[in-house]
């Protein structure tokens, strides 16, 4: 695991390779024309590192457990009920030094793929337990804390078509090798493992990052993040928005950043480390292959451990969509699984050998204060700074730089989703709900509303999947889409948690609140799809947005690191107009606002491109921030 300083790129000349017949290599590179090196390399390891990887840690956890049966024979030995699973943890380390070319080769590989942070400053003595890295002991005290409370241990993964798996079945994708590997130790520590992978193919980081309870789970333990090909060349303003939206979930999960190589994405690598001395980050772990096959890329096939032996196969059949340069090969996943799997199980000794303070996770405050934000300049426009970084605390009690993330909520079309689907908050003008989303809709179908459907790139490339048995994926870019004709389609998007504005509404039935009494932005996003043909409709010129029984006049693109696709702006900032009102929906008394999107340009029809609507994305302002007002607005 390397371990790297805030602002400082790490020194890997401490890092040196020979061959077993001593030829030389520079460390970027084996030096073989010939179809690669010939001979396979002995690396030789950092002892630090090797001190606190799985073997070094069970290693030094039977160490103490010998010692503390000697010193106190009558004392309780909690360890000794686990012993299955020791027995199991040392299958799955010979199982990958067999795989991965031995101890040496595999721990190298371990070393190399998986990076992990230490606060700056922190230095461990090597010889007692407190020499465990904090990260590793964090990441028990998940662990633990789920076995306490009786709950599954939630491991929730994100991204794009990497992750899903395309080219292989998704059964395949690297989160369920890593489910394979640690569900049985696991479940031997009296812990339910629960991997979800909720990744969906061509999505950038934004809108995804304000939807993570949707996708991922309020209640999630690790989360992941992958778009790193969406934003390339390391650039990291993307990454601390989602860092900052997902430690509002419930547990402050895990951070597992699936990136590329440590030459390109150093800003990103920077960026953790800096939230890590912040204090926000505790164990986040940086997943790269690139580093992990640096050194493997250009031996020849014949001396490669079987591991990493026909490394570009698929696991579909041949010829199955996505079987492309860019997707990961099965055994590609594989060696991500079992990079994570051995980083886990380092933990997992750490609660097995009774060696964890116990802090309850799930009571944690929900709010969290966070630091001003590092790379938040580009936010274009500037005023929805506070939906990508939260806002600067003006509270008495307030430090000095203190920030704080205000309520951000979603509704999407996108599955798979947990909850919030954008569908239920229609009121009226769409249709095709019930219908299977491949069968085809006709130009005359939407001219009866907005229609749920998927586009026509997206329909083609699950028709093709089809062929193939859809070979286990689940993930879906539906949306409604509209034309000129469609008419308006009608949404409403409740106030939530803001009882002051609802008994304020109920028992004054004259008064009208204004909707900014309660929203500070409204985000509307289309599909991330490619577009062709150049006539494709724009929802900030092409379709009107009604807020409250108010034309919006103001529609704007939506310019920041992980909101474009191709690109092309998706998502756009829609004013909520000062005179916009709240009301009640039925019976239900739910406070919130009406919502009316119609298309209003002619030429806007399906074979051009229809106006598409996948997710709504909205921030509220708490009862004490009003518009820098205590009291409610209201009009007469």
């Amino acid at each position: 695991h390397v371990y790297i300083s805030s602002r400082r790129r790490l020194s890997w000349g401490d890092v040196s390779i020979i061959y077993s017949k001593d030829q030389s290599i520079q460390r970027y590179g084996l030096k073989n024309k010939n179809k690669g090196g010939s001979t396979f390399p002995y690396f030789h390891l950092d002892s630090h590192q090797s001190n606190n990887d799985v073997f070094g840690i069970s290693q030094k956890m039977e160490q103490i457990r010998m010692s503390s049966r000697s010193q106190s024979s009558h004392r309780s030995n909690k360890s000794g009920d686990f012993s299955q699973f020791f027995i199991e943890v040392a299958r799955l380390k010979n199982e990958f030094t067999k795989l991965y070319g031995g101890e040496n080769s595999a721990r190298f590989l371990l070393h190399s793929g998986i990076t992990t942070f230490q606060p700056s400053g922190r230095r461990e003595n090597q010889t007692d337990v407190k020499s465990i890295p904090y990260g590793l002991t964090h990441t028990a005290t998940r662990i633990l804390n789920a076995k306490r409370n009786n709950r599954p241990f939630k491991v929730s993964f994100a991204g794009y078509s990497v992750t899903v798996g395309r080219g292989n079945y998704f059964h395949q994708s690297y989160p369920f090798v890593l489910e394979k590997l640690l569900k049985k130790p696991m479940s031997f520590l009296g812990i339910t493992l629960q991997i979800r992978n909720a990744a969906i193919g061509g999505v950038p980081s934004f809108p995804y990052g304000w939807c993570l309870e949707n996708f991922l789970g309020e209640d999630v333990d690790v989360i992941s993040w992958d778009f790193s090909m969406n934003e390339a060349g390391g650039v990291p303003n993307g990454l601390e928005a989602y860092i900052r939206h997902a430690m509002t979930l419930r547990r402050k999960p895990m951070m597992i950043v699936k990136d590329t190589g440590r030459n390109i994405a150093a800003r990103r690598r920077e960026l953790l480390q800096d939230y890590v001395d912040f204090g926000v980050l505790k164990d986040p772990v940086v997943l790269s292959i690139e580093d992990a096959m640096e050194e493997f890329a250009t031996l020849s096939e014949d001396i490669l451990p079987i591991g990493l032996r026909e490394w570009r196969k698929f696991g579909a059949p041949k010829g199955a969509p996505g079987q492309a340069p860019h997707h990961p090969g099965v055994k590609e996943h594989e060696l991500l699984g079992w990079l994570l799997a051995m980083h886990f199980l380092a933990s997992l000794e750490l609660v097995a050998s009774d060696l964890v303070m116990d802090a309850n996770v799930d009571k944690d405050p929900y709010n969290l204060v966070m630091p001003p934000p590092i790379y938040s300049k580009n936010v274009n426009p500037s005023e929805l700074l506070s939906l990508f970084f939260g806002t600067e605390m003006s509270s008495h009690n307030a430090t000095p730089m203190s920030w704080e993330m205000g309520p951000v909520y979603c509704r999407t079309t996108y599955d798979p989703i947990l909850n919030g689907k954008l569908q239920d908050m229609v009121r009226s003008g769409s249709l095709g709900e019930d219908l299977d989303v491949m069968l085809p809709r006709g130009a005359k179908f939407y001219k009866h509303g907005w229609v749920l459907d998927l586009g026509k790139s997206e329909k083609l490339a699950k028709k093709m999947l089809q062929r193939y048995g859809g070979l286990g994926y689940i993930d879906s870019k539906q949306a409604y889409y509209g034309i000129y004709g469609s008419g308006s389609l009608e949404l409403f998007i409740p106030c939530l948690g803001r009882d002051d504005i609802s008994q304020s509404m109920e028992n004054e039935d004259m008064v009208k609140h204004r909707a900014r009494d309660c929203f500070k932005h409204l985000v509307v996003c289309e599909v991330n799809e490619k577009h062709i043909t150049g006539h494709e409709c724009r929802l900030d010129k092409d379709v009107s947005f009604r807020v409250g029984g108010v034309l919006s006049e103001i529609t704007k693109p939506i310019n920041m690191t992980g909101t474009s696709y191709w690109g092309r702006n998706i998502c756009f900032d829609v004013d909520v107009p000062s005179k916009s009102i709240l009301s009640n929906l039925g019976k239900s008394k739910e406070t919130g606002i009406m919502i009316e999107v119609s298309v209003e340009t002619a030429s806007v029809m399906v074979n051009t491109g229809p106006c598409s609507l996948s997710h709504i994305i909205w921030q509220q302002l708490s009862s004490a921030k009003m518009n820098g007002s205590p009291n409610l607005s209201t009009l007469k």
